[in-house]
Formats: structure tokens, sequence, C-alpha cells
């Protein structure tokens, strides 16, 4: 099968670059030819994966007119004739099947700050491409109940027959419970205290993602006994950052992570799904979640401690009443969310 993948960037980076390359990953297993089409590639990270990368070059734009200009060509001239399965993961209406992550105007009401004129301007050209993709496009497939509620609620003329709902995988290769020995080496070369309790933030979206409340939680906790580690997005926006507090960097191999600390948190003001949840849960580490978070259709008090609100001070009283747990292992598979069951929901889908 010919399968085109259409998005901004083929690189590593966010939520939905993992999930691309999961797609990658997935449709490569079964002997499928990808097609990668873009405007941003990372030479190195692509020559990991045996795929055609189509690259539209855009030198000379500022890098938000680049994606205009890139998704305007997308529905201008791709051809989805050329392929047995094309799938975009950005705001086009040009592929069978579009992949969607999160509603652009549920987003900028999560954003708690005053948008200025220009933000508001772009929020404009952005769900004018996603109000069009959903009118036009075949399949919709939202990565939870939560998002095909906001696409119903935001664009409530589209036709909503053709949403399905369709959770995100999880590569259980990579993401995996750590054996003790290997597990033991991670926490030394993170410097880890097991006398305190240990949680990690993964975040490539610090605001939304709710790290301002999370600071002000963790400057009320002890330092002796809590310690939160921070991986991705820079702390640069940030002040008074507390001594319980590191900064790991990006950081390529979260599997490691999640398997030495003792949760994952993510107190979100919007998080249409939240991958790292999942990801944390099958390398055999519980995580704190807002009800804000996508993910939280699927968890139960097993996995999870799952918060009302993303306040200081309910965080500081969930974190004050955490015990170190490990989770029953297999949740990916308990829930349907293998690599390979997805690829093949993704192909029955339009066949």
């Amino acid at each position: 099968m010919r399968v085109a993948i259409i998005h901004n960037q083929f690189s590593d980076g966010g939520g939905m670059e993992a999930y691309m390359q999961g797609l990658v990953q997935g449709f490569l297993a079964t002997g499928d030819e990808v097609h990668i089409h873009t405007y941003k590639v990372d030479s190195s990270f692509a020559a990991d994966f045996s795929c055609t990368v189509h690259k539209s070059h855009l030198f000379y734009l500022p890098r938000r007119w680049k994606k205009y200009v890139f998704l305007k060509s997308c529905n201008d001239s791709f051809s989805g004739k050329d392929y047995d399965l094309s799938l975009s993961l950005t705001r086009t209406f040009a592929a069978d099947i579009a992949i969607v992550g999160g509603v652009h105007p549920a987003s900028t009401i999560a954003d708690k700050g005053k948008r200025h004129i220009l933000k508001r301007f772009h929020d404009k050209i952005e769900m004018a491409f996603e109000r069009a993709m959903f009118n036009r496009v075949p399949f919709v497939v939202a990565h939870s109940k939560s998002i095909a509620e906001d696409i119903i609620e935001y664009y409530p003329n589209m036709d909503a027959s053709k949403i399905s709902v369709l959770y995100p995988p999880v590569d259980t290769e990579f993401f995996r419970k750590m054996n003790p020995h290997d597990k033991n080496l991670t926490s030394k070369e993170y410097a880890l205290n097991r006398e305190k309790i240990h949680l990690l933030f993964p975040s490539t979206g610090h605001k939304r993602k709710g790290f301002a409340e999370l600071l002000a939680a963790f400057r009320r906790l002890d330092p002796a006994r809590y310690q939160l580690l921070v991986t991705g997005e820079s702390l640069r926006n940030f002040s008074d950052i507390p001594e319980n507090v590191r900064y790991l960097g990006y950081i390529t191999n979260l599997s490691h992570l999640y398997s030495v600390v003792d949760y994952t948190i993510l107190p979100s003001h919007y998080e249409p799904f939240g991958l790292a949840v999942i990801e944390s849960l099958e390398c055999g580490t519980p995580v704190i979640v807002t009800k804000n978070v996508g993910a939280a259709e699927l968890l139960s008090e097993k996995e999870a401690v799952i918060l009302p609100d993303n306040q200081p001070d309910t965080i500081l009283h969930a974190i004050k009443n955490l015990k170190k747990r490990t989770i029953v292992p297999g949740f990916v598979k308990r829930n349907g969310l293998l690599l390979s069951n997805h690829i093949e929901c993704l192909k029955e889908l339009v066949s």
C-alpha cells in the first residue's frame, strides 16, 4: 500500500511529532510504502526511516506564513489519487483522513493570557483552515472523545457522522518497564535520591500544561521530600524556580526517565490527549493529571490521580498525599492502544 502522511515537520518534537513517528514505523512494519509531505525536515532524524520525503521549499517566509502557504499548497495541489491512503496531521482537507489532536478555538480559550491583536489575527487564519478541513475532508479521526466533542461544539455545521474516535498508540518496544539493574543505573545517572518522591513534567508547552501552577505548588513543598524533573521546553519564561525543581533539557529517550520517577504529572489547562500519560503508564509509572487531559478518559484510580482543577492548592494537596507505587503492566494492550491495532483501524476506515 502507498501511504502519504502530511504534516508541517518531519522531526523529533511534541506529541503530534511522536505520533507521526509511530505512524511511519507502523506502516513500514506492515510493508507499506510511506511518503512524507512536509516543509520542514530534520535530515538526521529522517535518515532513520525508510520512507520518501517530499519537501516544500519555502525559504524566505516567516515561520507561521510558511505553514499557511504549505496548507494552501496542499489544499490546491496534493493528489490523493497517487496513494492508497493519505493522512493529514495538520489543518488541510487534501488527505483521506484528518488526524485531529486538538481544536484551535478550545486551545485559545484555555490560554488564560490576553491575546493581542496579532495573535487574534493568526487565530482567525488557523480556524479558517480548520473549518475548511472539517467541512471537506472525507474522514476525521479524533484522538479522544473530548476532542470529538470540541469539534462538534466549535464547528456545528460539519457532518459529525464522519468523526471517529481513535486513541493514539504507544510503541511498546520503546516504552516499557525497565529491569531493576538498568533502573538503578538510570537513577544514578540522574542522581535521584530514592528517599524522595520524584515527579516528571515532560512538556513542550509549559503554559498550557499548567507549569506555573505546578511551580507555585512546589515552592511550598519540602525539598528534602519532593523533587520535580522538567524536560522539553526551557524555563526561560519562568522565574523564582525553587531548589526542588530541576530542568534536564530536551531528552529523546523519555522511557528511561518514566521508569525511574515515582509519578508523571500533567496538570494541564487544555490537553486534547496527552501521549506522555500512556507512555508513562506503559513504563510502570502512575500519573497525576487534571480532568482536562483527554487521556483521563482511559484512566482509573489504579493508574492515576485525577485532579478536579489545576490550582496550586489542589496540586499541593494531591502531592502531599502521594505514596510510591507501581501499576499493573500491559496498560496499552488492555486498552487497545497497540501500534499494529491503530494502523489496522486507519486502513479499515477508508476500505
